[in-house]
């Protein structure tokens, strides 16, 4: 039985949300992982549902329902649908900002993440040719090549889907 594909913003609550976007807007803007200790709670912009305090259970919800990969060094280099770490899939949203997805499915999804128009230059993990994907008003606008196709998979399919993309 195939499962929905859920929102990933649905297993979070507002506040848990508010923090992963601050976390994903920070990598954006600083062109690098966010540090849990380093950069910390005071480095997050615009933040008004959590205080300081709530931010080390926050960081668990996000950890423990796959909201975000963390490593060794306590880096979040992956937290749906931004990848810190460089990938094949780069996202150019509306407000001029750039940064790279997980996936080309991820690039795609950022739109309705950061609720903007993007351009998608991507290349194929199959054959790597050059992929272009338009979204304007939540709709495709553009693509190229002509034929344009997408997989994807539901991630409980895999333990470590951060690095599988």
């Amino acid at each position: 039985m195939t499962q929905p594909v859920q929102n990933i913003s649905k297993k979070f609550n507002d506040a848990e949300n508010e923090i992963r976007l601050a976390i994903m807007n920070f990598i954006i803007d600083f062109k690098r992982p966010f540090h849990i200790i380093k950069d910390g709670y005071q480095s997050l912009n615009k933040i008004h549902l959590s205080e300081k305090k709530d931010f080390p259970s926050i960081i668990a919800v996000l950890k423990e329902q796959d909201g975000m990969m963390v490593d060794a060094q306590q880096n979040v280099n992956f937290i749906y649908p931004v990848s810190a770490l460089p990938t094949n899939h780069h996202v150019t949203l509306a407000d001029g900002r750039s940064f790279c997805a997980m996936c080309a499915i991820d690039a795609i999804g950022s739109a309705f993440t950061f609720q903007q128009d993007i351009d998608v230059h991507s290349k194929c993990s199959m054959c790597g040719k050059e992929v272009y994907v338009k979204i304007k008003d939540g709709q495709i606008a553009e693509y190229s090549p002509q034929g344009l196709h997408a997989l994807s998979f539901i991630l409980g399919e895999i333990s470590n889907w951060g690095g599988s993309c």
